[in-house]
Parts: structure tokens; sequence; C-alpha cells
């Protein structure tokens, strides 16, 4: 039968199950609908989700000041054009706002603020920050210019809340006993304990490059926690998380304290990549071996662990037998890697003790330490022929995932020596090698008859090779 006489469905469905479904649509694509039919042309109104992105109108490619200013006011114009049809409506489910330079707009970003508000938002996103922050120390006081409305901290509806780049004070709120997920980014941060306090539903907590963080304290019933790149007064923190499922933590090596913490964690990613790298072990890395050993020790339940070339490099230096490394439960191990010789030891003290591990993955980064023959005594042409085994290259591990393969000899050698452990009178199964991605002809013909050499050294071992 002819498609072109098949009676179009739509035309049977309700307005506002018509409603309900473009609402699941991005806001800009619900927008668009309205071009359909004359029936279209208004139910976008309808819509409990709105979302203002800046990015939306100001194309990256405008080549002069001029014209970002004039996609700017455009942007604004916009908004002012919705601005009756949210005063027309009940409530909102979801607002958004995107702005990345909000100067001369500010009295108007206050008074949606304040709109929204009045409507009831369940689920509220306020973000200023700008693309070109890389961290905190990007951020002026002067940039943070937008200043909530006091009825912002009265709202009591609040589920979920996002606020970047903007003046807050958490210890302000009233009564957000809802709220059930917080991101909080590019803020001076400070009395944060006194909203969490009040938040006995909180579920997920993200918070992101701030700075004048006095939080010594996390706890609750959180199933989600991120601490990126921020500022810790203290640079010590408690955390009491039963329940949590997922743990990120990147920045400093602070002082990490846990009083309880979930036996079994879904997914732990750690990185210190803003800790500087160093030559030689000093009384420094041999305390910050210890802290990171004991925290991997109260992580032990993390079933996935990921890990940084910091962390490799440091966590076999500590020296206090309280602190060092135990046995842990994970199945899948993340190892983020220069492939230095700095790191070897580091490899080995995981190896040796993730004896359930059944996943290991090498995420190989770019060096940024001088080419290096040998390190501390560590020949990497020889490290890895050294006869030693364990317990899960010979009873669990299964399947080694390498991301962004360059064929290096640190590279070849490692895998040959897992290949032969995990291959001989283990299980291992199969090793996924996904080369690393560039231009040049040559260096890619090379890395690939590397790999291809792997294969026909593997025995039983099954050696995929994927060229990304």
């Amino acid at each position: 039968m002819d498609s072109t006489s098949q009676p179009d469905m739509f035309l049977a469905l309700p307005n506002a199950l018509l409603v309900l479904i473009i609402s699941f649509l991005p806001f800009k694509e619900c927008v668009s609908t309205s071009v359909l039919s004359n029936r279209w042309r208004y139910l976008c109104h309808e819509t409990r989700n709105i979302s203002f992105k800046e990015s939306d109108f100001l194309n990256h490619s405008f080549s002069n000041q001029e014209s970002r200013m004039d996609a700017r006011a455009s942007f604004f114009r916009n908004i002012r054009q919705w601005i009756p049809i949210i005063q027309d409506q009940a409530f909102i489910e979801s607002f958004e706002i995107c702005v990345s330079f909000p100067i001369g707009y500010v009295d108007e970003i206050k008074d949606l603020i304040k709109l929204v508000v009045s409507k009831k938002v369940k689920k509220l996103s306020l973000d200023f920050s700008k693309p070109a922050w890389r961290g905190y120390n990007d951020v002026s006081r002067f940039d943070l210019i937008v200043e909530l409305p006091e009825c912002f901290y009265s709202l009591t509806t609040l589920e979920s809340l996002k606020i970047f780049a903007c003046e807050f004070d958490p210890s302000r709120f009233a009564n957000p006993g809802l709220l059930r997920s917080l991101t909080i980014g590019w803020i001076r941060l400070t009395k944060v304990e006194s909203l969490l306090s009040k938040s006995p539903l909180l579920k997920i907590l993200r918070i992101k490059q701030c700075w004048g963080l006095d939080l010594t304290m996390i706890d609750g019933q959180l199933r989600e926690l991120v601490v990126e790149n921020s500022d810790f007064s203290y640079m010590t923190c408690s955390f009491d998380l039963p329940n949590v499922d997922s743990f990120t933590y990147s920045g400093d090596v602070i002082s990490f304290h846990f009083d309880k913490i979930n036996k079994i964690i879904k997914e732990v990613y750690i990185e210190f990549g803003l800790e500087g790298e160093y030559d030689e072990p000093n009384q420094s890395t041999i305390v910050e071996g210890e802290v990171l050993s004991g925290f991997l020790n109260n992580i032990r339940g993390a079933r996935k662990l990921t890990v940084c070339p910091y962390l490799l490099q440091v966590i076999h230096e500590c020296e206090n037998p309280y602190y060092l490394l135990h046995p842990i439960e994970t199945q899948h191990l993340v190892l983020r890697t220069k492939m230095h010789p700095k790191e070897f030891n580091g490899i080995r003290l995981l190896l040796n003790n993730c004896p359930n591990m059944k996943t290991l993955t090498f995420d190989i980064l770019p060096p940024s330490f001088p080419a290096a023959f040998s390190y501390a005594g560590i020949d990497p042409r020889t490290y890895w022929m050294q006869n030693i085994s364990y317990k899960c290259l010979r009873k669990t591990l299964k399947v080694i995932t390498v991301n962004n393969f360059g064929g290096g000899s640190n590279e070849l050698n490692i895998l040959r020596y897992l290949i032969r452990s995990g291959g001989g009178c283990g299980v291992l199964e199969r090793v996924e090698i996904y080369m690393r991605n560039t231009s040049k002809e040559n260096q890619r013909m090379t890395t690939l008859a590397r790999a291809a050499m792997l294969q026909r050294t593997s025995g039983r071992v099954q050696v995929l090779v994927h060229n990304v």
C-alpha cells in the first residue's frame, strides 16, 4: 500500500497527549513543531519544560563582536516573547537558562527567575559560566554578576537544582526538603553544610570548580557524589555515606576520612591531575602515598575503580604498615596511565590487590614526563619480564582493553606480560586494542604493525585491533 495513503495517527491524538510527547523533545525542537500545521502552531506553548540556551542562538564562528552582540540581543528578544506564555502557565516542571555573558541583561534574568519561582518550578538550571573557563582560577569576582532574588531562597518545590557562576548563599534556603539533586559550580561556596542538613531526600550532589569550600563533612543518603577540581579550605573532608553507589573525586590530595561507606559501590573515579609531577620520592609523596592507600582501603567495595597516573606513582611509597594497601573487591580496574616507569610499581601493587578482577582497562594518556630509559632502578625493558604472577591473572581476569594504543615499547612490554601470565595458565580470553587517532599515516601503520605482532604471539588469547 502506498505510504502516502496511510492515515496520520497523530490526527487522532488529543492535544494534551501531543503536548506530553513534544515535551520530551529538547526545547528548541519542541518549539520547531509549531511550523508543522495550524493545529501544531501553539501546542509548544503548553509545554512545562522550558530551556533558553545561548548556544542555540550564538554561532561560535561569528567573525566579530558586533555579530555576537546582535545574536545575544536576538536571544533575549526570544525570551521576552515567552514571558507572557510562561505567565499563563499554572506551573512549570523544569526551567533552564544558560547565558555566558549576562552583562546588560541581569535585571531581565532576575525577573525571569522570579517568574519561574512563582510557577513553583521543580527542576531549575541557572548557568552563567563561560565556556573558555578551564578552572576556578579563571573566574574573577566581576564575572559573578547575577544575584539571585530573595524569592528563590523561599522556593519549596525544588527537586533538582543546577547553579553555575552566580552569587549564591546556600544558608539562605528556607525549606529545600524536596531537593533530590544538587549541582553547584564556578562559585565561591561557603555554608553549604546548612543546605545539605535541610535536604534529607538529597540523592545526588555534584560540586564542580568551586573555591573557598568550607565543607568538612558530607553525609546523608546520597547515591552519587561528584567533587570536581574544587578548593577545600581545610584540605580535609569526612564522609558518612552508607548508601553511595557512585563516588567521583578530582583535584588536590586532601585528607579523606570515612565514618561509613557503602560496602558495595558501583563505581569510584579518582583523579589527582592538579598535583604536580615529581622526579624523586620525598616526605610529601610518602605521606600522600599513605593517604591514598588509606583511601583505597576505605572504598575497597568499589566494583569499578578508575585511578590516575599520580596515584600510580605515589601509592607504593606508603611505608606505614597501618595504611598499607589491602585486597580490594574491584572487578573492573581502569588505569589512566602515561606508561612511564614511575607508574610500574603502582600498577603491580594494584594487580596484586585486586584478586577478583575480571576486566582491566588501560586508558593511555599523552606522556608529559621526559623520555626515560630507567627510573629509580626500574628498567622498562626488563621490568615486565620477571616471572611474577597474581591471583587475578591466574583465576579471574578475562578481558583487557587498551584505549589510545600508540605502540610504544612500554605498552607492548606490559601487554606481553599480561598475555603471558593470564593466557598461559590463566583464564584471559581476549585483549581489545583501540588505536590512537593520528593523521600521520606512517605512525598509524607502525602502530598497527606492533599491534599485529601481539596478535601473532598471543597464543590462545584473542587479540582484537580496532582502528579508530
